[in-house]
């Protein structure tokens, strides 16, 4: 089986957009529209990545990237912060420091693709 990836994003066209990109390059990609179902997810079966948006519904993804990064089970897993609020990206600097990378909206999901293929071999 090929490498998981996650994508958590509240936007079914950019779920949609990355989950058929992914693919293309063989990876398994789940999806979940907020951060409640992100985490449900994630601790049923831990994925190798996560693309996560920060503004979500129900749990925003500061507060999804705290709780990852404070479990040992999944601190590990490297995580691209996806977001249109860059900005926002200041107020909580050294949570954010433990992403992998920050890309900010709008993307190209071709470079996100060469992101995820790099951090998936490093």
């Amino acid at each position: 089986m090929g490498k998981q990836i996650m994508v958590v994003d509240d936007d079914v066209n950019i779920r949609t957009a990355l989950k058929l990109r992914l693919e293309r390059d063989s990876l398994v990609v789940r999806t979940a529209a907020d951060g409640e179902e992100a985490l449900r997810q994630i601790s049923e079966q831990r994925p190798d990545l996560i693309i996560l948006d920060l503004m979500l519904p129900r749990r925003d993804g500061l507060d999804v990237l705290a709780r990852l990064k404070s479990d040992p089970a999944t601190a590990e897993i490297p995580v691209i912060i996806l977001t249109a609020r860059h900005r926002c990206c200041l107020d909580s600097p050294a949570l954010l420091a433990t992403s992998a990378e920050i890309i900010a909206k709008p993307f190209s999901p071709r470079y996100l693709a060469q992101r995820v293929r790099s951090l998936l071999v490093s």
